[in-house]
């Protein structure tokens, strides 16, 4: 069985890898658009926004990615820890009905 973490970590690189197609296509569209209609002043504009916002896009999913993976996990623990607890009160209670 996977765990929570491994789930989140699945789940949320997938979820970045289409996000960044999708703002790849979408800046590389809009590019080939503009360059299309000959508006090349616009197009010299797109660059220096484009090289902005993709890295700034990939570095903030990678952040709150690693957050949502943090938390997984820490999840996990305290599923192991309840376990535990649980054990302990089952032994407890055998001693005291002894």
């Amino acid at each position: 069985m996977q765990s929570q973490a491994e789930k989140e970590k699945k789940f949320t690189s997938l979820m970045e890898k289409w996000i960044m197609y999708f703002l790849y296509i979408l800046f590389g569209g809009l590019f080939i658009f503009i360059t299309w209609t000959e508006g090349w002043s616009e197009a010299v504009l797109l660059l220096p926004i484009a090289a902005i916002t993709l890295p700034l896009t990939k570095w903030g999913m990678k952040w709150q990615n690693e957050r949502y993976i943090r938390s997984a996990k820490n999840q996990d623990n305290l599923e192991v820890v309840l376990k535990r607890v649980e054990d302990l009160e089952s032994r407890i209670s055998k001693l005291e009905e002894k």
